[in-house]
């Protein structure tokens, strides 16, 4: 299936489910140093791009998902490629690598905030007891889960309003988030799908942008003008073979 341009994922105020793994599925986070200099690299990048918000996050030893807000799609993808280039260098600097580390083009699912947010950010913050890392999605220690289930501070995390209306404190919403996480939730389906947005049927409806559709091109050699022929063939033959 073809993929779906990033300028008709931009809605304002989008929020973006980002996430991309190593090159065959090897590891692109070798230990806790590497984990470490991604996140770096994150709060350098929030300095560059004021307008990206991190809300959730999570990096495994071969792939990362990142759950942010930005102001448009074009500078989601220059955040983006600055933000991999710089660590593939460093990867590469650090353990002497040469190839491909990234698999391809990160993803980047726009989500429904009023709907799916939390259950996007559930599934990113359930990733590592999932894999059967750890016991609890709270006891993995490069993941915004500790912040919202135990109250760790993280200076990477923005104010999270969606978080904030689960309770009137923080007590009673770290109990819910640790419920939340342990709990069924029946969105976990879509959350899962690799999409180019999660949301229903009416967001999926108001984020679709009509596409023009392509102009048509001559398959094959082009075709010699028959003989003799003036006028406008010559300019149309012409035309044909310039397409």
């Amino acid at each position: 299936m073809a993929r779906t341009p990033r300028k008709f994922q931009q809605a304002p105020s989008a929020c973006y489910h980002l996430m991309n793994r190593g090159h065959n599925r090897e590891a692109v986070f070798a230990d806790a140093e590497d984990r470490r200099y991604f996140l770096e690299l994150i709060v350098r990048y929030q300095k560059r791009f004021p307008a990206l918000r991190l809300f959730h996050y999570c990096l495994m030893s071969n792939h990362f998902h990142l759950l942010v807000q930005m102001a448009s799609a074009k500078a989601l993808s220059a955040l983006m490629a600055g933000l991999l280039r710089a660590y593939v260098h460093y990867f590469n600097r650090r353990h002497g690598f040469v190839g491909h580390l990234w698999q391809g083009r990160f993803k980047s699912p726009a989500v429904e905030v009023e709907d799916y947010f939390l259950s996007c950010a559930r599934y990113i913050e359930r990733n590592p007891a999932v894999a059967g890392l750890v016991s609890l999605p709270w006891e993995y220690d490069c993941s915004s889960s500790r912040a919202y289930a135990l109250g760790v501070p993280d200076p990477l995390l923005s104010y999270n309003v969606w978080y904030r209306e689960l309770a009137a404190d923080d007590e009673g919403r770290q109990r819910r988030w640790r419920e939340f996480l342990l709990g069924d939730d029946p969105k976990e389906e879509l959350v899962r799908r690799r999409d180019w947005l999660v949301g229903d049927d009416s967001y999926r409806r108001r984020m679709q942008v009509p596409q023009a559709r392509p102009t048509p091109r001559w398959r094959g050699r082009p075709r010699q003008p028959p003989a003799g022929a003036g006028g406008v063939f010559p300019q149309f033959y012409e035309s044909i073979e310039d397409a």
